[in-house]
């Protein structure tokens, strides 16, 4: 009986370790690309109303934001683990 308990107990955590993963690089893959994108097409149809410095300065600020985004993902994950009965939901 115990042995299956253990094999219970190991699919659930290679499952949620998977959904993790899974997670995390949507996470990072997803906001990447399409803060990328968004920001970089304002930035072109703006490009006739705006000096070309602030042009050369959008990749940093899509940097800054990009930065951004990931401190929220991992705070999002602490505060995650923080509630137990919220773990499976991730």
């Amino acid at each position: 009986m115990k042995a299956f308990d253990y094999l219970r107990r190991a699919y659930y955590k290679l499952s949620f370790y998977y959904q993790k993963f899974q997670f995390i690089v949507m996470s990072f893959v997803v906001a990447g690309i399409v803060d990328y994108f968004f920001i970089y097409e304002i930035f072109v149809s703006l490009s006739g109303l705006i000096p070309v410095f602030m042009l050369e300065i959008g990749p940093v600020i899509i940097i800054i934001l990009s930065i951004i985004i990931v401190r929220g993902i991992v705070k999002f994950i602490k505060k995650m683990k923080e509630n137990k009965f919220l773990l499976f939901l991730l």
